[in-house]
Protein backbone atom coordinates (compact mmCIF):
# COMPACT_ATOMS: atom_id res chain seq x y z
CA UNK A 1 0.00 0.00 0.00
CA UNK A 2 1.62 3.62 -0.75
CA UNK A 3 0.54 6.45 1.59
CA UNK A 4 0.93 9.67 1.96
CA UNK A 5 2.21 11.32 4.91
CA UNK A 6 1.03 14.56 4.79
CA UNK A 7 4.08 16.28 4.49
CA UNK A 8 5.45 16.10 0.44
CA UNK A 9 9.35 14.54 -0.05
CA UNK A 10 11.58 17.81 -1.96
CA UNK A 11 12.61 17.32 -5.41
CA UNK A 12 15.01 20.12 -5.59
CA UNK A 13 17.03 21.19 -2.41
CA UNK A 14 16.24 24.61 -2.87
CA UNK A 15 14.90 27.27 -5.45
CA UNK A 16 15.90 31.12 -4.06
CA UNK A 17 18.96 31.38 -2.71
CA UNK A 18 21.70 33.84 -1.61
CA UNK A 19 25.65 34.33 -0.82
CA UNK A 20 26.23 33.25 2.85
CA UNK A 21 28.43 36.58 4.41
CA UNK A 22 31.71 34.24 5.03
CA UNK A 23 31.58 31.40 1.67
CA UNK A 24 32.82 28.12 2.63
CA UNK A 25 33.07 28.58 6.41
CA UNK A 26 31.06 26.50 8.77
CA UNK A 27 30.04 26.78 12.69
CA UNK A 28 29.56 23.29 14.64
CA UNK A 29 26.27 22.08 15.59
CA UNK A 30 25.18 22.60 19.43
CA UNK A 31 26.31 19.84 21.62
CA UNK A 32 24.41 18.53 25.40
CA UNK A 33 26.33 20.78 27.73
CA UNK A 34 27.15 17.60 29.44
CA UNK A 35 28.81 15.66 26.27
CA UNK A 36 32.32 15.97 27.33
CA UNK A 37 33.33 12.85 24.84
CA UNK A 38 31.07 14.11 22.05
CA UNK A 39 33.14 17.12 22.19
CA UNK A 40 36.37 15.75 22.24
CA UNK A 41 35.15 13.41 18.98
CA UNK A 42 33.35 16.24 17.24
CA UNK A 43 34.38 19.83 18.30
CA UNK A 44 36.86 19.91 15.81
CA UNK A 45 35.00 18.61 12.75
CA UNK A 46 33.29 21.45 10.80
CA UNK A 47 29.39 20.42 10.26
CA UNK A 48 28.21 20.06 6.73
CA UNK A 49 24.64 20.58 4.93
CA UNK A 50 22.97 19.77 1.55
CA UNK A 51 24.49 23.36 0.58
CA UNK A 52 28.29 22.30 1.63
CA UNK A 53 27.97 19.77 -0.95
CA UNK A 54 26.46 22.53 -3.52
CA UNK A 55 29.61 24.44 -2.73
CA UNK A 56 31.66 21.93 -4.43
CA UNK A 57 29.51 21.83 -7.80
CA UNK A 58 29.27 25.65 -7.53
CA UNK A 59 32.68 26.73 -6.04
CA UNK A 60 30.68 28.99 -2.85
CA UNK A 61 29.06 28.19 -0.15
CA UNK A 62 24.95 29.45 -0.62
CA UNK A 63 21.99 29.87 1.77
CA UNK A 64 18.30 28.38 1.76
CA UNK A 65 17.61 31.89 2.72
CA UNK A 66 15.09 34.63 0.74
CA UNK A 67 15.34 38.03 1.29
CA UNK A 68 13.03 38.47 4.24
CA UNK A 69 14.71 36.53 6.59
CA UNK A 70 16.54 39.38 8.58
CA UNK A 71 12.79 40.91 9.11
CA UNK A 72 11.34 37.62 9.85
CA UNK A 73 14.27 36.10 11.26
CA UNK A 74 13.43 32.53 10.36
CA UNK A 75 15.59 30.98 7.70
CA UNK A 76 13.70 30.08 4.85
CA UNK A 77 13.47 27.26 2.35
CA UNK A 78 11.82 27.40 -1.04
CA UNK A 79 10.87 23.76 -2.10
CA UNK A 80 9.12 21.83 -5.36
CA UNK A 81 7.17 18.97 -3.44
CA UNK A 82 6.24 15.65 -5.02
CA UNK A 83 4.00 12.96 -3.46
CA UNK A 84 1.65 9.95 -4.76
CA UNK A 85 -1.49 8.39 -3.65
CA UNK A 86 -3.57 5.58 -5.26
CA UNK A 87 -6.55 7.37 -4.55
CA UNK A 88 -5.52 10.65 -6.13
CA UNK A 89 -2.31 10.08 -7.68
CA UNK A 90 0.73 12.24 -8.16
CA UNK A 91 0.54 15.41 -6.70
CA UNK A 92 3.08 18.52 -7.69
CA UNK A 93 3.51 21.93 -4.93
CA UNK A 94 5.41 24.17 -3.38
CA UNK A 95 6.59 23.98 0.22
CA UNK A 96 8.14 27.42 2.08
CA UNK A 97 9.55 26.52 5.23
CA UNK A 98 11.05 28.86 8.30
CA UNK A 99 13.05 28.27 11.18
CA UNK A 100 15.01 30.08 13.63
CA UNK A 101 15.17 32.72 16.30
CA UNK A 102 13.31 35.86 16.53
CA UNK A 103 15.01 38.60 18.19
CA UNK A 104 18.02 37.42 19.96
CA UNK A 105 20.40 34.69 19.50
CA UNK A 106 18.92 32.82 23.20
CA UNK A 107 15.46 33.07 21.91
CA UNK A 108 13.10 30.63 21.42
CA UNK A 109 12.48 28.37 18.35
CA UNK A 110 10.25 29.51 15.99
CA UNK A 111 9.00 27.35 13.21
CA UNK A 112 6.92 27.77 9.91
CA UNK A 113 5.30 26.19 6.95
CA UNK A 114 3.16 27.17 4.02
CA UNK A 115 2.60 24.56 1.64
CA UNK A 116 0.36 24.06 -1.75
CA UNK A 117 -0.47 20.90 -4.39
CA UNK A 118 -2.27 20.00 -6.98
CA UNK A 119 -2.66 16.44 -7.43
CA UNK A 120 -3.51 14.37 -11.44
CA UNK A 121 -7.09 13.57 -10.39
CA UNK A 122 -7.34 18.12 -9.75
CA UNK A 123 -7.43 17.08 -5.71
CA UNK A 124 -5.86 20.61 -3.82
CA UNK A 125 -4.15 20.73 -0.70
CA UNK A 126 -3.07 24.52 1.02
CA UNK A 127 -1.54 24.46 4.68
CA UNK A 128 -0.49 26.97 6.76
CA UNK A 129 0.98 25.54 10.14
CA UNK A 130 3.55 26.84 12.73
CA UNK A 131 4.48 28.16 16.30
CA UNK A 132 5.81 32.12 16.59
CA UNK A 133 7.02 33.27 19.29
CA UNK A 134 7.43 36.92 19.90
CA UNK A 135 10.47 38.31 20.56
CA UNK A 136 10.79 38.73 23.90
CA UNK A 137 9.54 35.19 24.31
CA UNK A 138 6.84 35.52 26.66
CA UNK A 139 4.35 35.49 23.29
CA UNK A 140 3.53 32.30 21.31
CA UNK A 141 0.92 31.56 18.54
CA UNK A 142 0.20 28.63 17.14
CA UNK A 143 -1.63 28.00 14.00
CA UNK A 144 -2.88 25.33 11.78
CA UNK A 145 -5.35 25.83 8.89
CA UNK A 146 -5.88 24.17 6.08
CA UNK A 147 -7.83 24.29 2.27
CA UNK A 148 -8.29 20.46 1.43
CA UNK A 149 -10.31 19.50 -1.34
CA UNK A 150 -9.91 15.64 -1.61
CA UNK A 151 -10.69 11.53 -1.72
CA UNK A 152 -9.99 9.66 1.73
CA UNK A 153 -11.41 6.93 2.43
CA UNK A 154 -12.71 5.49 6.05
CA UNK A 155 -12.77 2.13 7.34
CA UNK A 156 -15.39 2.39 10.36
CA UNK A 157 -14.63 3.16 14.01
CA UNK A 158 -12.10 1.40 16.23
CA UNK A 159 -9.52 -0.65 15.83
CA UNK A 160 -8.04 -2.57 12.96
CA UNK A 161 -10.56 -6.02 12.41
CA UNK A 162 -10.58 -8.10 9.56
CA UNK A 163 -13.93 -7.84 9.01
CA UNK A 164 -13.62 -3.80 8.45
CA UNK A 165 -14.38 -2.71 4.61
CA UNK A 166 -13.11 0.69 3.15
CA UNK A 167 -15.42 3.01 2.24
CA UNK A 168 -14.29 5.88 0.00
CA UNK A 169 -15.18 9.54 0.45
CA UNK A 170 -15.02 13.36 -1.08
CA UNK A 171 -15.08 16.72 0.95
CA UNK A 172 -13.81 19.93 1.23
CA UNK A 173 -12.30 20.79 4.59
CA UNK A 174 -11.57 24.63 5.89
CA UNK A 175 -9.90 24.42 8.80
CA UNK A 176 -9.43 27.27 11.14
CA UNK A 177 -7.08 26.55 14.61
CA UNK A 178 -5.43 29.50 16.27
CA UNK A 179 -3.65 30.01 19.96
CA UNK A 180 -2.70 32.28 21.65
CA UNK A 181 -0.55 31.86 24.51
CA UNK A 182 1.23 33.72 27.20
CA UNK A 183 4.02 32.49 29.27
CA UNK A 184 3.08 32.65 33.26
CA UNK A 185 6.77 31.02 34.73
CA UNK A 186 9.23 30.06 32.94
CA UNK A 187 8.57 27.62 30.00
CA UNK A 188 5.02 27.30 31.55
CA UNK A 189 2.39 29.09 29.10
CA UNK A 190 -1.42 29.57 29.28
CA UNK A 191 -3.15 30.26 26.24
CA UNK A 192 -7.07 30.94 24.73
CA UNK A 193 -7.83 29.33 21.51
CA UNK A 194 -10.29 29.01 18.90
CA UNK A 195 -11.02 25.97 16.53
CA UNK A 196 -13.33 25.62 13.58
CA UNK A 197 -13.76 22.77 10.82
CA UNK A 198 -15.93 22.56 8.29
CA UNK A 199 -16.50 19.34 6.11
CA UNK A 200 -18.44 20.80 2.99
CA UNK A 201 -19.46 18.70 0.00
CA UNK A 202 -19.31 15.17 1.61
CA UNK A 203 -19.76 12.30 -0.55
CA UNK A 204 -20.25 8.75 0.57
CA UNK A 205 -19.74 6.95 -2.44
CA UNK A 206 -20.95 3.90 -1.40
CA UNK A 207 -23.80 5.56 0.52
CA UNK A 208 -24.74 7.11 -3.03
CA UNK A 209 -25.16 3.48 -4.01
CA UNK A 210 -27.70 2.28 -1.52
CA UNK A 211 -25.27 0.39 0.63
CA UNK A 212 -25.13 1.28 4.41
CA UNK A 213 -22.26 3.18 5.81
CA UNK A 214 -20.27 3.98 9.10
CA UNK A 215 -21.09 7.25 8.24
CA UNK A 216 -24.51 7.16 7.53
CA UNK A 217 -25.15 4.79 10.19
CA UNK A 218 -23.25 7.26 12.46
CA UNK A 219 -24.44 10.86 10.96
CA UNK A 220 -27.53 9.94 8.88
CA UNK A 221 -28.55 9.75 5.48
CA UNK A 222 -27.80 12.63 3.34
CA UNK A 223 -25.44 14.41 5.59
CA UNK A 224 -23.24 16.35 3.58
CA UNK A 225 -21.36 19.18 5.90
CA UNK A 226 -20.57 19.39 9.24
CA UNK A 227 -19.01 22.09 11.33
CA UNK A 228 -16.96 22.34 14.68
CA UNK A 229 -16.38 25.42 16.07
CA UNK A 230 -15.50 25.97 19.64
CA UNK A 231 -13.22 27.88 21.87
CA UNK A 232 -10.32 26.25 24.13
CA UNK A 233 -8.56 26.78 27.24
CA UNK A 234 -4.62 25.33 27.04
CA UNK A 235 -1.68 24.65 28.98
CA UNK A 236 1.73 24.26 27.66
CA UNK A 237 5.46 23.44 29.10
CA UNK A 238 8.32 23.60 26.15
CA UNK A 239 11.69 23.82 26.68
CA UNK A 240 12.62 22.37 23.29
CA UNK A 241 15.71 23.40 21.52
CA UNK A 242 14.73 23.09 18.27
CA UNK A 243 11.22 22.94 16.83
CA UNK A 244 11.49 21.14 13.47
CA UNK A 245 14.31 18.89 14.89
CA UNK A 246 14.54 18.84 18.58
CA UNK A 247 17.95 17.44 20.48
CA UNK A 248 16.76 17.73 24.06
CA UNK A 249 14.15 19.58 26.67
CA UNK A 250 10.96 18.44 26.80
CA UNK A 251 7.20 19.46 25.65
CA UNK A 252 4.16 19.14 27.39
CA UNK A 253 0.58 20.02 26.10
CA UNK A 254 -3.16 20.05 27.71
CA UNK A 255 -5.97 21.43 25.36
CA UNK A 256 -9.85 21.51 26.27
CA UNK A 257 -11.77 22.36 23.57
CA UNK A 258 -15.76 23.34 24.26
CA UNK A 259 -17.23 23.22 20.67
CA UNK A 260 -20.83 25.43 20.90
CA UNK A 261 -23.73 25.82 19.12
CA UNK A 262 -23.67 29.42 19.90
CA UNK A 263 -20.69 30.14 17.98
CA UNK A 264 -21.61 27.85 15.20
CA UNK A 265 -21.01 24.62 16.37
CA UNK A 266 -23.56 21.59 14.92
CA UNK A 267 -23.64 20.15 18.07
CA UNK A 268 -22.55 20.93 21.82
CA UNK A 269 -19.44 18.62 22.33
CA UNK A 270 -16.04 18.47 24.32
CA UNK A 271 -12.72 17.14 23.21
CA UNK A 272 -9.51 17.14 24.95
CA UNK A 273 -5.86 16.38 23.61
CA UNK A 274 -2.88 15.73 25.93
CA UNK A 275 0.63 15.34 25.01
CA UNK A 276 4.10 14.47 25.83
CA UNK A 277 7.33 14.83 24.20
CA UNK A 278 10.81 13.89 25.81
CA UNK A 279 14.16 13.76 24.25
CA UNK A 280 16.75 12.07 26.14
CA UNK A 281 20.73 11.36 24.78
CA UNK A 282 21.28 7.46 25.05
CA UNK A 283 24.23 7.15 25.65
CA UNK A 284 24.39 10.08 27.54
CA UNK A 285 27.57 11.82 26.62
CA UNK A 286 26.29 11.64 22.67
CA UNK A 287 24.59 13.58 20.39
CA UNK A 288 22.16 10.49 19.39
CA UNK A 289 18.92 10.80 20.80
CA UNK A 290 15.56 8.47 22.44
CA UNK A 291 12.81 10.47 21.45
CA UNK A 292 9.57 9.43 23.20
CA UNK A 293 6.32 10.75 22.07
CA UNK A 294 2.21 10.48 23.87
CA UNK A 295 -0.74 11.53 23.35
CA UNK A 296 -4.15 11.12 23.99
CA UNK A 297 -6.81 12.28 22.53
CA UNK A 298 -10.37 11.87 23.59
CA UNK A 299 -13.90 13.29 22.43
CA UNK A 300 -17.23 13.61 24.89
CA UNK A 301 -20.63 14.07 23.50
CA UNK A 302 -21.76 14.04 19.60
CA UNK A 303 -18.90 14.80 17.57
CA UNK A 304 -18.72 14.58 14.18
CA UNK A 305 -17.63 11.39 12.39
CA UNK A 306 -14.89 12.88 10.50
CA UNK A 307 -14.08 14.95 13.64
CA UNK A 308 -13.33 11.71 15.13
CA UNK A 309 -9.90 11.35 16.48
CA UNK A 310 -7.67 9.63 13.50
CA UNK A 311 -4.27 8.29 12.52
CA UNK A 312 -2.77 11.15 11.12
CA UNK A 313 -4.86 14.07 11.64
CA UNK A 314 -2.24 15.57 14.52
CA UNK A 315 -1.21 19.46 13.44
CA UNK A 316 1.85 17.89 11.19
CA UNK A 317 0.46 14.42 10.06
CA UNK A 318 3.57 12.61 11.64
CA UNK A 319 1.18 10.16 13.66
CA UNK A 320 1.10 6.54 13.13
CA UNK A 321 3.84 6.21 10.31
CA UNK A 322 3.32 2.37 8.80
CA UNK A 323 -0.55 3.60 8.34
CA UNK A 324 -2.85 4.81 5.63
CA UNK A 325 -3.97 8.81 7.24
CA UNK A 326 -7.41 8.52 8.58
CA UNK A 327 -7.04 4.34 8.48
CA UNK A 328 -7.88 4.05 12.19
CA UNK A 329 -10.09 6.19 13.78
CA UNK A 330 -12.79 6.14 17.29
CA UNK A 331 -14.01 7.85 20.19
CA UNK A 332 -11.09 8.16 22.07
CA UNK A 333 -7.59 7.41 20.62
CA UNK A 334 -3.86 6.87 22.66
CA UNK A 335 -0.87 6.87 20.95
CA UNK A 336 3.21 6.54 22.00
CA UNK A 337 6.02 6.25 19.89
CA UNK A 338 9.75 6.11 20.51
CA UNK A 339 12.26 6.64 17.75
CA UNK A 340 16.22 6.49 18.12
CA UNK A 341 17.95 9.31 16.10
CA UNK A 342 21.25 8.08 15.65
CA UNK A 343 24.15 10.56 13.85
CA UNK A 344 26.05 8.44 11.32
CA UNK A 345 28.92 10.90 10.54
CA UNK A 346 30.54 13.48 12.67
CA UNK A 347 30.31 16.35 10.34
CA UNK A 348 26.48 15.66 11.35
CA UNK A 349 25.71 15.63 7.57
CA UNK A 350 24.43 11.85 7.39
CA UNK A 351 21.88 10.21 10.21
CA UNK A 352 19.61 6.93 10.89
CA UNK A 353 16.76 6.87 12.93
CA UNK A 354 14.81 3.31 13.91
CA UNK A 355 11.08 3.71 15.43
CA UNK A 356 7.91 2.07 16.84
CA UNK A 357 4.59 3.02 17.36
CA UNK A 358 1.62 1.86 19.09
CA UNK A 359 -2.41 3.08 18.17
CA UNK A 360 -4.18 1.98 20.91
CA UNK A 361 -8.40 3.03 19.89
CA UNK A 362 -11.93 2.70 21.62
CA UNK A 363 -14.56 0.37 20.46
CA UNK A 364 -17.74 3.18 19.64
CA UNK A 365 -20.51 0.80 21.55
CA UNK A 366 -18.38 0.00 24.75
CA UNK A 367 -16.27 2.61 24.74
CA UNK A 368 -13.17 0.50 25.88
CA UNK A 369 -9.80 0.14 24.56
CA UNK A 370 -9.31 -2.83 21.80
CA UNK A 371 -5.81 -4.67 20.82
CA UNK A 372 -3.17 -1.80 19.83
CA UNK A 373 -2.56 -1.54 16.15
CA UNK A 374 1.55 -1.37 16.31
CA UNK A 375 3.54 0.20 13.72
CA UNK A 376 7.51 0.00 12.70
CA UNK A 377 10.19 1.68 10.28
CA UNK A 378 13.51 3.25 9.73
CA UNK A 379 14.62 6.13 7.90
CA UNK A 380 17.52 8.23 6.67
CA UNK A 381 18.34 11.88 7.54
CA UNK A 382 20.44 14.23 5.51
CA UNK A 383 21.47 17.77 6.80
CA UNK A 384 19.58 19.90 4.73
CA UNK A 385 20.09 23.56 6.98
CA UNK A 386 22.89 22.75 9.89
CA UNK A 387 22.23 26.77 10.75
CA UNK A 388 18.53 25.53 11.70
CA UNK A 389 19.12 21.48 12.23
CA UNK A 390 16.97 21.00 9.97
CA UNK A 391 16.60 17.28 8.15
CA UNK A 392 15.27 16.27 4.05
CA UNK A 393 13.82 13.07 5.91
CA UNK A 394 12.99 9.85 4.30
CA UNK A 395 11.08 6.96 6.22
CA UNK A 396 9.68 3.81 5.51
CA UNK A 397 7.24 2.35 7.92
CA UNK A 398 5.09 -0.93 8.25
CA UNK A 399 1.90 -1.67 9.99
CA UNK A 400 -0.65 -4.51 10.56
CA UNK A 401 -2.31 -6.32 7.46
CA UNK A 402 0.20 -5.38 5.03
CA UNK A 403 0.07 -1.42 5.64
CA UNK A 404 3.83 0.04 4.72
CA UNK A 405 4.77 3.20 3.06
CA UNK A 406 7.16 5.72 2.31
CA UNK A 407 6.56 9.32 4.53
CA UNK A 408 8.81 11.95 3.27
CA UNK A 409 9.65 15.33 4.96
CA UNK A 410 11.45 18.57 6.07
CA UNK A 411 11.10 18.17 9.44
CA UNK A 412 11.50 15.24 12.69
CA UNK A 413 7.99 13.27 13.17
CA UNK A 414 7.82 15.01 16.94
Amino acid sequence: MRLFPGLAGSLLVAACVMPATSAGQTEPAPLPSDSASAQIDTAAVAQRDAFDLLDKLLGRRVEPELSATSRTGLQWALLPTFSYNPVYGAALGLMATGAGRRGSPTARYSSLSVSGSISTTGQIQAQVRGDLFSESGNYLTKGDFRYLDTERSTWGLGSLSDDQEEYPMEFVLYRVYATFYRVVSGPVFVGLGYHYDEFTDIVDERAEQGEPTPFTSYSGVGVTRTVASGISLNLLGDTRDNLVNPSTGYYLSLSFRNYLESVGSDDNWQEMWAEMRLYPHVPKPSRNVLGFWLYTWLSFGPSPYLNKPSNGWDTYGRGARGYLQGRIRGPNQIYVETEYRRTLTSDGLWGLVVFLNLTCTANPDTQTFGRGDPGMGLGLRMKFNKHSNTNLTIDHGWGRDGSRGFFLGMSEAF
